[in-house]
């Protein structure tokens, strides 16, 4: 997921900056320049959405699957206290 967060980062960093470059050497009004920002902005914010759902959607699969490791793990867990007990009953007795 790191990976995701990464590309993330540098996709929207890297749009970010290519819009400022074009915004800052294309002559244009104030207005068209506030326009242009906010839109901009605007579709910053939908793909960085896109992203937070894809990693939320991620982490719910990685949850999911850890959960069902640990259900496997659970009955081992709960009898290896027990097979010690018996291990040293054996030893005492």
């Amino acid at each position: 997921m790191s990976n995701l967060f990464k590309g993330a980062a540098l996709f929207i960093g890297g749009a970010l900056v290519g819009a400022a470059a074009a915004l800052l050497l294309t002559p244009k009004t104030g207005e068209e320049v506030r326009k242009e920002i906010a839109d901009l902005a605007e579709e910053a914010k939908k793909q960085a959405q896109g992203y937070c759902e894809q990693v939320k959607q991620d982490l719910a699969k990685a949850e999911a699957a850890v959960e069902e490791k640990l259900k496997g793990l659970k009955p081992e867990v709960k009898e290896e206290p027990k097979a010690k007990s018996r291990k040293k009953e054996a030893k005492n007795g």
